[in-house]
């Protein structure tokens, strides 16, 4: 009865023990499948991103919208011409009354009948600016420091979507490369348990072992399906920032490889003082204020507009067209000028306005030069790191395979214990993930690098390497 019962018990383990190793099979096989699904580059990811990004389509408005305050203020440099007109009908024209005595005609009134029965008025009118102390230039100036601001506005805002998009690859990579660990370590964990198995019924591997690659197996478990659900979130996360459904299948064509070193810091910080778009976009906001202060400082001086008028104006019944006789026409030119002499202190107010506004766009700007060039020092420090960390990773995670399949052989031909094995597995699983980890810690140092400075600065300083 012992015999029949430790048979059967021995039979539902291998049973388990196959049904555990079809489930792992089962879940790394969207793994395998994905060199079948549309291959999507780094570089194709960005140009999308740049295409679909809202954030980015936003931007372009808020230029076009500046491109439109230009063409707003230019046209205070011009002359402002304009023709107006108005036709009337009169069905019933009006009338008023006159004594009768007035007209000789006794007592009572007299009504008499106003205009004729049709009423047109038409005039074209002429007005230009001749001196406005500045107030015109000042205008157009500014709204072409803040169309320039705004173009920076949109570069800046295009790096930061080319930093995003790499942030989303890169993560998507390293979930990929932890399948690909956690997968290898669950086959190894199957055969392993396949193994002893085998040696159980031979006599050669104790119950105690046997239980502990049954339960190893078991454990590998949750880590497989945590890294699947960490590379499926990781590619939902990539095909937002691309722009594309989600429903979509993509396939990363690329390899998370070491990114390199640009140049030196010196020339890093040089690159970002004179070319980040973000400093660049704050400057022509500290040049819109300038010209803000000079259009306050204007209302303090006079204006000087020239305006020049043409009207016709003419009444007539009984015909289709007025006899010109009925016509009649007036122009007129004048010079006006205006000149302040007390506004309440209005003029003050504005021009301690535009003070305090030019002073807080001076700050900002000085504020994020100085955080940029800080972020620049700690992208540079930490991606020194990260690839002195990459030193060694990869002997290390060859010296770990080795030292795995000698354990695999010792403990084949009973030289070694599974517990010898286990650890084994466990060192080459962990320097295989460090690896990994290192390799992304060295392309998303880069990539903030890259943000920091500004990526049409970085590639001309590191040679558009990645």
């Amino acid at each position: 009865m012992r015999g029949a019962g430790t048979g059967r018990r021995s039979s539902l383990r291998r049973a388990s023990r196959r049904l555990l190793f079809a489930f792992l099979i089962t879940i790394a096989l969207p793994g395998m499948a994905l060199a079948e699904r549309q291959p999507l580059s780094l570089e194709r990811a960005i140009d999308l991103a740049l295409k679909n990004d809202e954030a980015l389509r936003q931007a372009a408005q808020a230029v076009a919208g500046a491109e439109g305050q230009v063409s707003q203020a230019r046209s205070n440099a011009f002359p402002q011409f304009s023709l107006s007109g108005q036709y009337g009908r009169n069905f019933l024209r009006p009338s008023f009354f006159l004594p009768a005595e007035f007209f000789g005609e006794g007592t009572g009134s007299v009504k008499i009948r106003i205009g004729e029965d049709n009423d047109f008025t038409g005039a074209a009118s002429v007005s230009q600016i001749l001196w406005a102390a500045g107030r015109v230039s000042a205008g157009l100036s500014a709204a072409k420091e803040y169309l320039a601001s705004f173009r920076c506005r949109e570069e800046a805002t295009a790096d930061y979507v080319r930093f995003n998009v790499k942030e989303a690859y890169y993560g998507a990579l390293l979930a990929a490369e932890i399948l690909r660990i956690e997968e290898k370590a669950s086959a190894a964990a199957a055969e392993a348990a396949r193994i002893a198995s085998l040696g159980s019924e031979q006599g050669m591997v104790s119950r105690f072992d046997l239980l502990r690659a049954d339960v190893e197996l078991a454990n590998r478990k949750a880590p497989l399906v945590k890294a699947r659900n960490d590379f499926n979130q990781a590619l939902m996360v990539l095909k937002r920032r691309c722009g594309l459904e989600a429903a979509s299948e993509i396939g990363l064509s690329d390899s998370l490889t070491a990114g390199g070193h640009p140049a030196s810091l010196d020339s890093v910080l040089a690159a970002m003082s004179g070319g980040s778009a973000e400093l660049k976009a704050l400057e022509h906001a500290v040049g819109a204020q300038k010209q803000y202060l000079r259009i306050a400082k204007a209302d303090r001086y006079p204006m000087l507009r020239l305006n020049a008028s043409y009207a016709v104006q003419t009444q007539w019944s009984n015909a289709w067209l007025p006899p010109s006789d009925l016509i009649a026409k007036s122009a007129a030119v004048q010079l006006g000028f205006q000149i302040p002499i007390f506004d309440g202190l209005n003029a003050k107010g504005k021009i301690s306005k535009a003070g305090a506004d030019l002073r807080t766009a001076e700050l900002e700007l000085e504020r994020v030069s100085r955080d940029k060039e800080l972020a620049v020092r700690q992208s540079y420090l930490s991606l020194d790191d990260a690839l002195a960390a990459l030193e060694g990773r990869e002997e290390s995670v060859a010296l770990a395979e080795e030292a795995y399949r000698l354990a695999v052989i010792r403990l084949t031909n009973g030289l070694a214990t599974p517990l010898e094995r286990l650890d084994a597995e466990l060192a080459m699983t962990t320097a295989r993930a460090q690896l990994a980890e290192a390799l992304y810690s060295s392309q998303m140092a880069r990539a903030f690098l890259e943000l920091s400075v500004g990526s049409k600065n970085f590639e001309a300083i590191s040679g558009g390497n990645r």
